[in-house]
């Protein structure tokens, strides 16, 4: 039986959960172990970037931002996954969860600059209409 190629960070994870587990464990396990390797990396970062707390403060922010990205990921990458069909949801995995874990408690700051952006594309949009003179 010959093993399938490693494409992706997802089929790496796969390989090596199949080294504990069986290979019907390893499948459903695989992908959990991407999303949370990648969310932990994204959410050191955002660690980094708060500011100075108690140990006990950056743990649980930590773990709440990894939580947040492991919940978050699969969602956000068949969302993402429909707009462009040439990626599947499981290429997209690791990079959604590494930005989500990245982006850490900034998610106010970022629905502002979206809204931002937002009412001025409406605001183009109205003057090309011959509305706002």
């Amino acid at each position: 039986m010959s093993q399938p190629s490693i494409t992706d960070i997802v089929g790496l994870c796969v390989f090596l959960a199949t080294l504990f587990f069986s290979a019907e464990v390893a499948n459903v396990v695989g992908p959990y172990m991407a999303i949370v390797t990648a969310a932990a990396i994204g959410g050191s970062f955002a660690l980094i970037r708060r500011d100075k707390s108690s140990r006990r403060s950056a743990v649980f922010f930590y773990f709440r931002v990894c939580g947040v990205a492991t919940i978050g990921t699969v969602v956000v990458s068949i969302v993402l996954a429909g707009y462009h069909p040439q990626l599947t949801e499981r290429v997209l995995l690791a990079p959604v969860a590494f930005v989500i874990g990245l982006i850490g408690d900034d998610w106010p700051s970022l629905y502002r600059a979206g809204a931002q952006k937002l009412g001025a594309l409406l605001d183009i949009l109205i003057k090309l209409k011959g509305g706002g003179q």
